[in-house]
């Protein structure tokens, strides 16, 4: 029987950094949760779509835009739980044992779900046994003290493409099996598939100006010059 392919994008009502981010207006797209579910069902590559929270706000917005709502325990959104804690109740919530693809709000630029389902359908399981979007990193890092980390001063100085290639761990995709991800406590296991995606793609919003440079960001690709919104 063929294993459904389901997206889970957990929110709260809470947010330390950015007030009210996941249900504050962005650009002209509601909320960023609204977003998030338009991109998800417009990639119909998705068996279901869940949204995970215990706000009313989030189960109001689930319920206009079609996605299904999963209650979560008020002690799994407090900062207080652990993230393997609150991940594993999500999870448990999730009917069936389908593959579960991370979905984050916090990555509104993030739209190309289809091509990173398919692939990760093709992979030999064997070989790889989860998935999640990475950004290529090359650039110079030294320690707090001034010493180089990945490069060398001087005459040995190397250029950005000649460093090695390493790479920053997004958070706009994580995706591996129910069952899998609870025996781990953790989104990936220990042989991840690294799926590339660019700067633009792998905009995160953490900060307050995370969140005005996602909507600019989001306005201009959409309409096709640059948007400030109004704050």
């Amino acid at each position: 029987m063929k294993r459904e392919v389901v997206a889970l994008i957990p929110v709260r009502e809470g947010s330390g950094r950015v007030k009210d981010k996941n249900f504050r207006p962005f650009a002209d797209e509601g909320s960023l949760l609204h977003l998030k579910i338009k991109q998800l069902k417009k990639a119909g590559c998705f068996d279901h779509i869940y949204v995970s929270s215990d706000s009313e706000r989030a189960k109001r917005i689930a319920s206009e835009m079609g996605a299904t709502f999963l209650p979560r325990d008020p002690a799994m959104c407090k900062q207080s739980a652990k993230l393997y804690q609150y991940n594993t109740h999500m999870l448990q919530t999730v009917p069936g044992d389908p593959y579960v693809a991370w979905t984050m709000v916090t990555a509104p630029l993030f739209e190309n779900y289809a091509p990173c389902v398919e692939k990760f359908l093709s992979l030999n399981k064997n070989e790889y046994d989860s998935f999640m979007t990475v950004l290529p990193f090359r650039e110079f890092l030294i320690n707090e003290k001034g010493r180089p980390i990945n490069c060398m001063y001087g005459r040995w100085h190397l250029l950005t493409q000649e460093l090695d290639n390493n790479y920053t761990i997004t958070g706009s995709l994580y995706l591996a099996g129910k069952s899998e991800q609870i025996e781990w406590e953790y989104w990936i296991g220990v042989k991840p598939y690294l799926y590339e995606i660019t700067k633009l793609d792998c905009i995160d919003v953490d900060y307050e100006e995370d969140f005005r440079l996602a909507e600019a960001l989001y306005l201009w690709r959409k309409n096709g010059k640059l948007q400030y919104a109004k704050i």
